[in-house]
């Protein structure tokens, strides 16, 4: 049995959320290998820590300057063109065309051929504290957006794994609407525990005794509003508003090919570059 194997296995319970005990018996019931808690510990510390590929350590040199093929550069630039992902993403979607590059080289790449777009948060420093609820379904964030012709976009984001339940767009942003859509989600994905909204009146403002707040209760869902002139409670949507908005283009503008995309293709950065979808329903 190859160690990589047994490493692999290892990590996987372990962002399971599995105890070192459990890991071990695991482990050795499967593979007849013995682990202490001090090597899943290491193995999590290093795969926290860098791009490891579970093998061992090799001894060539830490830096090889690689020569690529000119078609592979050219692969980099349609693969910018046409999904518009940043050198972090591009690096998992073209390893899964078997090319190998590093981040810093496909920037080279990307820069060279006038295709970046700078970074625009160089020099911002943001301060908040970050949450996130520990299983799918525990709370989803719903939140409404102006588009460019006066109709709302209204996502529906699952706060663990970043799944994007749902997604429609109005003409207006009522609290019949949000209960269409949120309807439609629990009938595909079962409801969660929580949800999370800002304290606009499809959501009953500041009143906690609104029509939105009488259908979470028959639904059985609590109902948790964001503090007031507090953005950065609903982050996670804002930021996945702005996906939306960077990323339509390349989905010929068509909502259902965009969360298609959004969830099952574009790997994610908090989730160490896996897919919400892989992470909702694993």
């Amino acid at each position: 049995m190859k160690r990589e194997i047994i490493r692999r296995e290892t990590i996987k319970l372990k962002i399971q959320g599995k105890t070192s005990k459990i890991i071990i018996e695991s482990i050795k019931q499967r593979f007849d290998y013995t682990i202490t808690r001090m090597t899943i510990s290491r193995w999590m510390k290093r795969f926290n820590e860098s791009d490891w590929d579970f093998r061992d350590t090799s001894q060539r040199p830490k830096v090889i300057h690689y020569k690529f093929k000119e078609e592979h550069k050219k692969e980099v630039v349609k693969c910018r063109k046409e999904e518009g992902f940043s050198s972090q993403k591009l690096r998992i979607k073209l390893r899964e065309k078997n090319i190998f590059m590093s981040e810093s080289t496909i920037k080279r790449i990307v820069k060279g051929n006038g295709l970046s777009n700078g970074n625009k948060m160089e020099g911002i420093k943001l301060k908040w504290v970050r949450f996130e609820r520990d299983n799918p379904n525990s709370m989803w964030q719903i939140d409404g957006t102006e588009l460019a012709d006066a109709t709302w976009l209204v996502l529906v984001e699952d706060d663990c794994s970043r799944y994007c339940v749902g997604a429609m767009i109005f003409d207006t942003l009522t609290t019949n609407n949000m209960k269409l859509l949120l309807e439609e989600c629990i009938g595909m994905h079962g409801k969660p525990r929580e949800i999370l909204t800002d304290n606009g009146h499809e959501f009953g403002g500041i009143w906690k005794d609104s029509q939105f707040d009488k259908w979470c209760e028959q639904q059985g869902i609590i109902h948790i509003r964001a503090s007031i002139h507090k953005p950065t409670t609903l982050g996670k949507m804002g930021a996945l508003q702005q996906t939306y908005f960077r990323e339509i283009s390349y989905c010929n503008n068509d909502l259902g090919a965009w969360r298609y995309r959004y969830n099952c293709e574009r790997p994610h950065e908090s989730l160490r570059m896996l897919t919400p979808l892989v992470v909702y329903f694993v």
